[in-house]
Order: C-alpha cells, then sequence, then structure tokens
C-alpha cells in the first residue's frame, strides 16, 4: 500500500471518529473486538494495543482493551475460566460501551463474530 493510500485511510477513519465522538461527546466509549485464539500471545496484544493507540489518538478517550481485563492479563485466571466464561465477561464490558472497534481479521474470530452480532442486537455503533 502507497503512502498516499495509507494517509488517505487514516483520514477517513479519524474523520468517521470524529462523527462518532460528536455524537456521543464525553459519553463515547470504545470496545476494541478482534482475533486472539490461535495467535502468539505477543501478537495479539501488539495488535490490540495499536489499535487502542490509533483511537486514542483519533479522540476517543474511555477504550475497553480486552488484552487490559483480568482473564487476558493473568493467563492462569483464562485457565481458570476458560473460554465460555472469558466471553461473556467481556460480553459484560461490551454492554457498557457505546462503540465496538472491528479490528482486521475479526471475520476469522468465533468470539469477535459473536462480540459484533451483540453489539448489533444492542444497538452500539460500530467504527469501521
Amino acid at each position: 500500500m502507497s503512502k498516499e493510500s495509507l494517509d488517505e485511510a487514516r483520514r477517513e477513519f479519524e474523520k468517521a471518529c470524529d462523527e462518532h465522538i460528536d455524537r456521543h461527546g464525553r459519553n463515547a466509549r470504545v470496545y476494541i473486538s478482534g482475533p486472539m485464539t490461535g495467535q502468539e500471545r505477543r501478537e495479539y496484544l501488539r495488535n490490540f494495543y495499536q489499535a487502542e493507540e490509533r483511537l486514542r489518538r483519533a479522540g476517543f478517550r474511555e477504550i475497553v482493551n480486552p488484552t487490559k481485563l483480568a482473564p487476558c492479563r493473568w493467563p492462569w485466571l483464562y485457565r481458570l475460566m476458560g473460554y465460555r466464561l472469558t466471553l461473556a465477561y467481556d460480553l459484560w464490558h461490551l454492554r457498557r460501551c457505546t462503540h465496538i472497534y472491528m479490528m482486521a481479521g475479526w471475520q476469522s474470530s468465533r468470539g469477535a463474530r459473536l462480540e459484533r452480532m451483540k453489539a448489533r442486537e444492542w444497538g452500539i455503533e460500530e467504527i469501521k
């Protein structure tokens, strides 16, 4: 992808974020959704932290990064809770958000697809 294409994509993303922030003001809260299962921990942590930084630069202040929630921060807790309970915990956090940001590759993630479906059901706006 050329530098011009990347700059244009960044401007479009920032414009879309500005529109969401204008509608919701200080109450805007974004949940980041994307693939984790099947990836190296280091890789998905990097991807989620980059997405969080991108949203922060675009003007969002309240961002829910699921990799910072207890089950992802402490692998022993994830092993104890298991996939289903961890996903329920994440959905509890999603329910309190006004927006969901779908990271690249979300289509291949069962959890991210469920999060997107629930976000639509609950009327949570999607940031593209």
